[in-house]
């Protein structure tokens, strides 16, 4: 997804438009809290997008739940000048932070909560890492609907509402925008990014192996495509799905695996997973990470994805991952075996014929 804009796709929003002069949606924003200035995406979506319209009386309401940790602050309160601008306030329940235990400097309490009433922050007394955070802000939110993001994003206009209608049409479908690129050395800049699929590899890691329409050629733009695989933790659900599919993997640490995890669940026991072409969120892509990753931790949650979801296929794995062959580590999966079996999830040669046959021609 780094990749998804080139430079001469990016737009220059100028931070220094008077009020008079700025977008309406902006102005109004600004109005209710000067902090909450954001720059305004110049249109970009699909103009079946722009004429879309939907009856939000019918629509649930949604959490939006955002884990974080050494984040910019001033990053942060354009995201939420973006979601507040651009979402309507009868869908937006609240904006929940996770402060994933960030130390002095770095919590942004105040701050957030003082932006407006409907954010709020919920701060762990240790770090637990941003897949149980995610599990956490579930835990303190209240809506129907679950929207995890990250801290680092922008809300572009109308794009809740796409999302909400996709999980209508199937209380086990899972919703995920269309993630465009805000470059990291200037984040007034906004750039539309192409409609891609995602998969998996038999290393266990996500890329993106093309257009929707390679693999549909009736597939009409802007209408939801399957995502085989997750490329993060964008994306949108029913809280009962969430809690019934089994959330994340608890046993899971910090962060990696859990969206190719949760990608294999969710399709191989009885759900869904789409691009919402009309939903686009906007993503700062680091160059480097604000604080300390443990790389041990990333091996482990890959072998408990290996051992719960491919056990049949550890040696194609071992080719490219040597050490998934030693499960001595990974910790108990029994709880996670059991909820595959509970659920009665379909093996993966289901996956590979009705999801992505992709990966078996994958060397």
């Amino acid at each position: 997804t780094e990749e998804c804009a080139s430079s001469s796709m990016l737009q220059t929003v100028s931070p220094s438009a008077s009020l008079a002069a700025a977008d309406p949606v902006v102005s109004r924003v600004m109005k209710m809290n000067p902090e909450m200035w954001f720059p305004m995406p110049q249109e970009g979506r699909h103009q079946e997008c722009i004429q879309q319209t939907y009856d939000i009386s019918k629509m649930p309401k949604a959490s939006v739940i955002i884990p974080y940790l050494h984040e910019d602050l001033k990053m942060m309160k354009k995201f939420v000048g973006s979601l507040i601008g651009n979402t309507p306030e009868s869908l937006l329940e609240e904006i929940l932070f996770v402060d994933d235990a960030n130390e002095y400097g770095y919590s942004h309490t105040r701050e957030l909560t003082s932006l407006h009433p409907k954010v709020k922050v919920y701060r762990n007394p240790e770090r637990v890492g941003l897949i149980r955070s995610k599990v956490v802000g579930t835990q303190h939110t209240t809506a129907p609907v679950i929207v995890f993001l990250e801290p680092h994003c922008l809300a572009n206009r109308d794009w809740l509402q796409p999302l909400l209608a996709h999980i209508m049409t199937s209380h086990k479908a899972v919703a995920v925008p269309t993630i465009d690129l805000i470059p990291e050395n200037d984040t007034d800049k906004y750039g539309y990014g192409p409609l891609d699929y995602g998969g998996l590899q038999w290393d266990l890691s996500f890329h993106w192996p093309g257009s929707p329409k390679n693999r549909d050629p009736y597939w009409h733009n802007p209408n939801p495509f399957p995502m085989p695989a997750l490329s993060g933790g964008l994306l949108a659900m029913w809280r009962d799905w969430w809690e019934e599919s089994g959330t994340y993997d608890n046993g899971m640490n910090e962060w990696g695996s859990e969206h190719l995890e949760m990608s294999l669940r969710i399709w191989r026991c009885g759900g869904s997973i789409a691009a919402v072409p009309c939903s686009r969120v906007g993503h700062m892509f680091r160059s480097k990470r604000p604080y300390v990753f443990h790389g041990e931790a990333a091996l482990i949650n890959l072998k408990r994805l290996a051992a719960v979801w491919l056990p049949d296929r550890l040696d194609r794995i071992a080719k490219r991952v040597p050490q998934v062959m030693n499960l001595s580590d990974a910790g108990d999966i029994s709880e996670r075996v059991a909820l595959r079996e509970k659920l009665g999830c379909q093996n993966l040669d289901w996956y590979i014929k009705n999801v992505y046959p992709e990966l078996e021609a994958q060397p």
